[in-house]
Parts: C-alpha cells; structure tokens; sequence
C-alpha cells in the first residue's frame, strides 16, 4: 500500500499484515501511527517507540528531571498528554516548541511522529518515567 492508501487503511483490513512483522499492537496503536508512515514497514519503527527498546534523547536534562517528577498517575488516556505538558509549562515557563521538542525526544528518541497524546497515552507510565529518567526502554 502507497502512503496514502496507508493513512486510511482500516485495522481490521492491516491487522494481519501488523501480526506478520510482530507490530500488531492494537487498534489504537494503528491509529495513531498510520497517518506517519511514508511505507508500510515504517511501522516497526513505531512499535519500537511504543514498547521499547529506545534511548531517549535528553538535550535539557534539568528541564526533563523537571518534568520527569510531573508525569501523571497511569493508566494515561488521551488527556493524559494535555494535563502533562501543562503541569510542566506551569512549573518551567515553558511553551511551544521549547516545551513540546524536548518531552518528544525524550520519550520517543524521535523530533517528528505521530500525535504524542496517543502515543503517550501507548507508551505508559512506566515507560514514560524510565524514559525521563534517561535509561533505555
């Protein structure tokens, strides 16, 4: 499938192919990373965000130990992310791009993907904390 066809490709109708490459995670997984995928096989590359292994990208360790002692009592749902980022605005001053870039490298190892209130919301707390903490998970 092309991108394009990809971006509103049903789970139902993808599901299988996930299962062949060990990247089926769910339905809301599928959701939230479809609309980034330039191929098909990109997908693993979110999956591996999703459940780990990665190695978090900490450029502005204080501001993440900042925001690492804000994270959210789980399980997340998709106003999890928004609570998050403005307790952490609240408590930096941080906004925009200064207070988004530096959550989604650290969580993700990634600076562009998919919606982070889905994909924090499938990374998790424990996850998430690991991940501010700076260890590989």
């Amino acid at each position: 499938l092309d991108a394009q066809l990809l971006q509103h490709a049903d789970y139902a109708v993808i599901k299988p192919r996930l299962a062949a490459i060990e990247c089926d995670l769910g339905e809301a997984f599928w959701l939230a990373v479809r609309g980034n995928l330039a191929k098909f096989d990109d997908v693993a590359l979110w999956a591996r965000v999703v459940q780990g292994p990665i190695e978090p990208q900490i450029d502005e360790p204080d501001f993440i130990a900042t925001a690492a002692g804000l994270l959210p009592a789980g399980p997340y749902d998709e106003t999890s992310w928004s609570g998050f980022t403005e307790a952490v605005k609240a408590a930096t001053g941080a906004k925009g791009k200064g207070l988004f870039m530096p959550l989604r490298k650290a969580l993700t190892g990634q600076e562009h993907g998919p919606e982070m209130k889905l994909i924090f919301m499938l990374i998790g707390p424990e996850r998430a904390a690991s991940r501010l903490a700076g260890k590989v998970s």
